[in-house]
């Protein structure tokens, strides 16, 4: 018996194959951690609950895709608060969502995840997400 290989591209209609067809398109980048990059009043956060709202109303908007860093925090955070994980947070937001990707960040160096685990994650996010889910894997820029 042989199987062909077929990429989520060369399927008609799915996310990935829908997103190969724009000539351009267009995100919101995710803030998760609570980085003050201004002195001046702001009414962003880095809450689920704030972030989870920007990403239903990209979502409503027909934004093409939500994408966040993530970054290991010095402890107390840079300003004395915390942070969301890039992979747990997009992946939760796609029970919320019907169109937009969701493009998860993940440290490959910092901690013992086993490929297995990952691509376990990540194959259950894809179904939750409906094809929608995708990870973008760094090795970090800060130790």
């Amino acid at each position: 018996m042989t199987y062909e290989t077929v990429s989520p591209a060369d399927i008609p209609g799915s996310p990935l194959a829908n997103a190969f067809k724009q000539p351009l398109m267009l995100g919101v980048f995710l803030n998760l951690q609570d980085i003050r990059l201004s002195t001046l009043p702001t009414t962003s956060t880095w809450t689920f609950d704030y972030n989870a709202d920007v990403v239903r109303k990209a979502d409503e908007l027909g934004f093409d895709l939500a994408f966040s860093r993530t970054q290991w925090l010095p402890k107390g955070g840079y300003d004395g608060e915390a942070s969301l994980d890039a992979f747990i947070a997009l992946g939760a937001m796609a029970a919320i969502t019907k169109n937009i990707l969701l493009i998860s960040t993940i440290h490959v160096l910092y901690g013992p995840i086993h490929p297995l685990h990952l691509a376990k994650y990540g194959a259950t996010l894809d179904h939750i997400s409906k094809g929608r889910w995708g990870i973008n894997i760094v090795t970090g820029h800060r130790a």
